[in-house]
């Protein structure tokens, strides 16, 4: 249950009301509601309130922040695709992870050899560095300059 703030266009009285359930509305959009001040069903408005725009705002910088990490990937021909508050990143010679959110930054790497021969078990990936601080943007020139090397030691 959500509860937002909102304004009857009839009366333009403001109160919280109670959502149950999805779809929720967006800041500015109409529907109808049961208004008690004026007893039927009226239009009703969401209204932008502190909190909203808080809200408001952290969608937008979340928004341009996965933009910037999908751009610096096009750029060196990567894929990338956003699992929770992780980004998965695919070159031609591995996948990458990492979570986008934190200021020290550990990056999971796949392994090129499956198995971790300490103890015999499958390893799918393995930590490339672990709580660096680091920013995204760098975290993926790391990763570009790392499959170079690579590739270049296949080329041989």
């Amino acid at each position: 249950m959500r509860h937002y703030e909102c304004v009857c266009s009839q009366c333009g009285i403001r109160r919280q009301l109670a959502f149950r359930a999805e779809p929720f509305p967006e800041i500015g959009d109409v529907f109808l509601f049961a208004c008690a001040s004026c007893g039927e069903e009226t239009e009703h408005t969401r209204v932008l309130t502190k909190k909203a725009a808080a809200e408001l705002r952290r969608r937008q910088q979340e928004e341009a922040l996965r933009d910037s990490i999908m751009k610096q990937c096009a750029e060196h021909n990567f894929r990338c695709r956003f699992l929770h508050q992780s980004v998965i990143i695919t070159t031609d010679l591995s996948d990458w992870c990492f979570d986008y959110h934190e200021s020290r930054i550990t990056l999971y790497h796949e392994s090129t050899i499956k198995i971790n021969f300490a103890t015999g078990n499958y390893a799918k990936s393995h930590v490339q560095f672990a709580n660096r601080k680091i920013t995204p943007p760098d975290v993926i020139e790391y990763i570009a300059k790392h499959d170079a090397r690579k590739t270049k030691v296949y080329s041989l």
